[in-house]
């Protein structure tokens, strides 16, 4: 899909396996704090714009016959003193001919 670029693509592959496999432990063993649905052919590309503007970056790209999931992730810097939490976010993109595209998104604190 176009809407993921080469630096999408570069970030995962520079990003540390060890830590990507952590944060993915993580969201298999919790509840999203969010979890959204859209039906149209353009709102996966308007969720992706909206995570990028964020400042989460892509982590995990998973291809399959007729969807695809990504994981993005933003890592939280202190504040005074106090850590924030990190953010991971599930997109999962389904095509279909016969019906409009859907796009479900979660979202977890870590």
């Amino acid at each position: 899909m176009s809407i993921i670029n080469s630096q999408d693509v570069s970030h995962m592959k520079a990003f540390p396996a060890s830590q990507r496999a952590r944060i993915m432990r993580e969201i298999m063993t919790r509840s999203p704090v969010a979890e959204r649905h859209y039906e149209g052919n353009t709102h996966f590309v308007k969720t992706i714009l909206k995570l990028r503007a964020d400042g989460l970056r892509l982590i995990d790209l998973q291809p399959f016959e007729t969807a695809f999931a990504s994981v993005w992730y933003k890592k939280n810097a202190t504040l005074l003193g106090k850590s924030k939490s990190d953010v991971a976010a599930m997109v999962v993109w389904e095509g279909s001919e016969r019906e409009q595209d859907v796009t479900t998104l979660r979202v977890w604190r870590i």
